[in-house]
């Protein structure tokens, strides 16, 4: 396993207990997630961002988006992807899947060269 493997794994793991905890089956939340720098990594990225968070569309009250995200500080520009949509039990059965942690993989790397694209935008 390497090291961006087991720091997916140590992510998903931590924002799955944060769903299970604070992330209610109807109505608003504030964010949840999971952040952790790769500096170290060399991958052209500083952090990359596990979370989920409310739809905010009135008559979704319902749904949540389960997103990845890489950031590049001091440069205030990232890239964001989304990995799973649905109720919160679709969201932690997507963080419980084996197959999540494989499409972590292929898109962190894909993010971190999307980040220096002509359409940047801000991320906050």
């Amino acid at each position: 396993m390497n090291n961006l493997e087991a720091l997916l794994k140590k992510m998903i793991s931590g924002l799955l207990k944060q769903v299970e905890e604070k992330v209610p089956e109807k109505g608003a939340f504030p964010v949840v997630y999971e952040r952790e720098d790769v500096t170290e990594m060399k991958m052209g990225v500083s952090h990359v961002i596990l979370k989920v968070s409310n739809v905010s569309s009135k008559g979704c009250e319902d749904e949540r988006f389960l997103d990845l995200a890489v950031v590049n500080h001091p440069n205030p520009y990232g890239a964001e992807s989304a990995v799973g949509f649905g109720s919160t039990q679709d969201i932690l059965a997507r963080l419980r899947g084996e197959e999540l942690l494989e499409v972590l993989m292929k898109k962190v790397p894909k993010l971190a060269d999307d980040i220096y694209d002509v359409e940047m935008h801000p991320y906050g």
